[in-house]
């Protein structure tokens, strides 16, 4: 893991400050090291944060055997020893890092050997002989590339938006970026776009070539979300059953391949258990697993007893580390976690998050695996558990979609609009169409406008199409949100952060798998339950919530809204009567979902503009 940036500029000057301000910039991702290499066309930075194989033998910049290609990367491929032995059973190596093997196996391959990496990366490979950059992401995105075409035609790319400013000036917000978070706190769907105008990302799942001499990037898709037809979906029993059981142990497993101490997070859910449960039963009493968990103790949202649930099961096996949320004071926190997101984010689940990485930091740990991504695979989340009814209603399938209704203690409307979304699909997604446009109420003239040029509804799923709902869960609404919060709060504090559910082979099996074996019993994610059964405690094993790390808003809110009035000051971006109403709300200890929503993402928006200087 490490942070990498390039320039391609025959400004000579202007490749040298770039190189050093980018070493500056992005030395807490990878501080055990550091490279650049140039020649009259490019510039490229490293700073490398040593996982595997942590001698000279791995340094970047990396020159190939044939020296014809440069590549600075930043990730991991679990399964690079395999590559190895399988096409280059007689090389002679320097090393045994998986940089190594990229190289390699890019002289034979191309970008063809995208496909057969299994891991997180960004990568870009300079080719002296072509004079131009390959770029490549990983599936999920994981691993963040930015781009940014400069006005003079230059070409930068780096691990973080930082580096790509231009120091001194101030920069445009995009409009419609900031339009969806203000309105929805969701912008995934916005594909390569970030909130800075003039910045953009490459997509997950795609690899690009760029010359000097291109103004625009053309991007491939080399992955694609498997989609299985519903006629060729298997039942799951037994064998099934005992196959993800293989690959979610494989997932995990394959994840702990390191040089340096690894830990997890936990937060007393199925997911997190499991990971940690997995790991618990691979390790030994005298070399246990370090877990780290943030918890409220005392609120209703306490999930400590789950955590010790897993904590009694396996003993010795791990050493546990917590952090009591109820001592976060946003005012103490925000400007800082959002410097290091480099934009505004939705809850302060993000914060809880970064307290997590602290600890990992203070005993030592440089690789912390985690549960995120299991929800979004295989489709945990309540409104997943609608889409499914509605798919099945609308097959006709009575028999599996009546029983399971009944067991889910849905009110009446939410039963009304299942249905709905079952014979009438059209009508229930313009129905979300316009709760959401009526949340932007509060808006500007100016970022109203800016939704409103935005054709969404074509993005949106029909509530009974299960595999167009699986797209819009990881390309849009959750994976690229997941994925930027654990990559930044982990390298800020130079960790490296994995998830074994974003290992691609899971989402190649479960995707065959009949959608009657997500939810059964009235349990979601009955799928991990049955596999996973053996490292998850019975208390855990049968939960029906689902809170994550849970942080006490409210609360947050109540203590410090004189500091939230003075952050947010007198914007002219969204109706300053409404936020003002909000915080009066507040002030007279109301409590309210909507509200609180709304007023973070305010109060985080305008922190997020004054640290990056951005004109609204």
């Amino acid at each position: 893991m490490c942070g990498i940036a390039a320039i391609l500029t025959q400004d000579q000057q202007k490749k040298d400050t770039f190189l050093e301000r980018s070493h500056q910039l992005l030395r807490h991702r990878g501080p055990d090291s550091e490279g650049d290499w140039k020649d009259g066309f490019v510039g490229l930075v490293h700073q490398r944060l040593s996982i595997q194989d942590l001698s000279e033998a791995g340094h970047q910049p990396m020159v190939s055997t044939n020296e014809r290609y440069i590549i600075i990367f930043n990730g991991e491929i679990y399964n690079h020893i395999e590559l190895r032995a399988k096409y280059f059973p007689n090389k002679n190596w320097k090393g045994h890092s998986d940089t190594e093997t990229i190289l390699s196996l890019f002289e034979i391959l191309g970008a063809e050997m995208f496909s057969l990496l299994v891991g997180m990366w960004a990568i870009a490979i300079w080719d002296t002989q072509e004079k131009k950059m390959l770029l490549s992401r990983d599936r999920y995105g994981q691993k963040p590339l930015y781009y940014r075409f400069y006005s003079n035609g230059d070409f930068g790319v780096a691990s973080e938006i930082k580096p790509l400013l231009i120091p001194g000036q101030s920069n445009q917000a995009n409009s419609l970026m900031v339009a969806e978070y203000l309105a929805l706190g969701n912008y995934g769907h916005l594909g390569d776009q970030t909130f800075f105008a003039e910045i953009f990302q490459l997509l997950p799942g795609s690899y690009a070539w760029i010359s000097t001499t291109d103004t625009s990037i053309v991007s491939k898709k080399y992955w694609e979300i498997p989609l299985t037809h519903i006629k060729d979906k298997i039942p799951v029993g037994e064998r099934e059953i005992t196959l993800l059981k293989e690959c979610l142990y494989e997932a995990v497993s394959s994840q702990t391949i390191s040089d340096v101490p690894i830990g997890a997070s936990l937060s007393g859910g199925l997911d997190s258990s499991l990971v940690v449960g997995i790991l618990a039963s691979r390790t030994t009493k005298n070399n246990p697993i370090s877990v780290f968990t943030a918890q409220t103790p005392g609120s209703k949202w306490d999930e400590s007893p789950y955590v010790k649930a897993v904590s009694d099961k396996w003993g010795s096996h791990i050493n546990l580390f917590a952090k009591d949320l109820n001592q976060v004071k946003i005012s103490e926190s925000l400007e800082r976690t959002i410097y290091i997101q480099e934009e505004p984010f939705g809850d302060p689940s993000i914060i809880a998050h970064s307290f997590l990485m602290d600890m990992a930091k203070d005993v030592g740990i440089k690789v912390v695996l985690g549960g995120q991504g299991a929800d979004e695979v295989f489709r945990g989340y309540s409104h997943n558990i609608k889409q499914l009814f509605s798919h099945e209603l609308s097959r006709l399938n009575f028999s599996y979609a009546l029983p399971e209704l009944k067991k889910s203690n849905y009110n009446l409307q939410e039963t009304l609009r299942i249905g709905l979304g079952a014979y009438f699909p059209q009508l229930e997604r313009s129905m979300r169409m316009n709760s959401r446009e009526k949340r932007r109420f509060f808006l500007s003239n100016e970022l109203r406008e800016a939704a409103g040029k935005f054709e969404m509804s074509s993005r949106l799923a029909l509530a009974n199409n299960w595999e167009a709902s699986l797209k819009e869960s990881i390309s849009g609404v959750h994976i690229p949100h997941l994925v930027h919060y654990d990559d930044r709060n982990g390298m800020a504090r130079s960790i490296e952060g994995r998830m074994p559910f974003l290992d691609h082979r899971l989402l190649d099996l479960v995707s065959t798998f009949s959608p009657e074996s997500f939810f059964e019993n009235g349990f979601s994610k009955d799928l991990i339950r049955k596999a996973g059964k053996e490292f998850i405690p019975e208390t855990v094993f049968k939960r029906k919530d689902k809170l994550g790390f849970f942080t006490p808003i409210h609360e947050m809110l109540h203590s410090e809204i004189d500091w939230v009035k003075e952050m947010v000051g007198s914007p002219t971006w969204v109706d300053g009567k409404v936020i003002q109403k909000d915080i009066d709300f507040y002030r007279s200890s109301g409590n309210s979902i909507e509200i609180s929503e709304r007023l973070w993402r305010t109060v985080s928006l305008a922190c997020w503009s004054n640290l990056f200087n951005v004109k609204l």
